[in-house]
């Protein structure tokens, strides 16, 4: 006999466990990125959503599982949002379609970095000390991003595409410059008058940063 329906009622419960799953990701991701790890309130997260505590702990089992939910989903956010920028064998591509694909991946970061400006936020709490989360978050999610930049800038640099910058020391030029105005939004309304989140500002942004890494490549060139 064929599978039988599942009754409205249990379709909808499904689907409202899975949405408050995933906004309790969402407002976990602005709470641990605003107080860090240890000044996270799951009361907090929870009243952000206008969920219950008791909720919190039916999905997750422990804050340091919600930590780490929040942090899976948000590098799988990013991960979408990065797919396909640079050829999966750089070494193997031309230097010009590696080069314009890792400037679409600036861009790309760029925009992502705007949108969530959490991810660096979480990682400057994160990175100040050494712990487990450290390590875990480090191997599991950061290692494989600054292994794929760092063979693609060497593979462009030693073509003399761009500038002779160490692979290390440009993945923190990248990363910094891409994600600064985001985190430091409201400095950045008092200093420039001007909101970071725009998209005008977002575009120059990202194309300001393909100017100074890939000259040429810019847009605006």
């Amino acid at each position: 006999m064929g599978r039988k329906a599942d009754a409205p009622h249990n379709v909808r419960t499904r689907r409202a466990r899975t949405d408050i799953r995933e906004a309790l990701l969402k407002s976990a991701l602005v709470e641990f990125g605003a107080n860090g790890f240890d000044g996270a309130s799951t009361r907090a997260i929870a009243r952000r959503v206008e969920a219950h505590q008791p909720q919190i702990n039916y999905h997750f089992e422990s804050k340091e599982a919600l930590w780490a939910a929040s942090v899976d989903y948000l590098f799988g956010l990013l991960g979408e949002a990065l797919d396909g920028a640079l050829p999966a064998d750089p070494a193997q591509a031309s230097t010009s379609h590696l080069a314009a694909g890792f400037a679409d991946g600036i861009r790309r970061f760029v925009r992502f970095a705007a949108e969530h400006p959490e991810l660096n936020q979480i990682m400057v709490h994160e990175a100040t000390a050494a712990s487990n989360r450290l390590t875990w978050i480090t191997e599991a999610h950061i290692r494989p991003g600054f292994d794929a930049i760092g063979l693609a800038w060497r593979t462009l640099r030693d073509a003399g595409w761009v500038a002779p910058i160490d692979s290390d020391i440009l993945y923190y030029l990248l990363v910094g410059a891409a994600s600064q105005p985001y985190v430091t939004a409201a400095e950045v309304r008092l200093l420039a008058g001007r909101d970071p989140r725009d998209p005008e500002w977002i575009d120059s942004h990202a194309e300001a940063l393909v100017a100074i890494l890939l000259p040429g490549l810019s847009r605006n060139e």
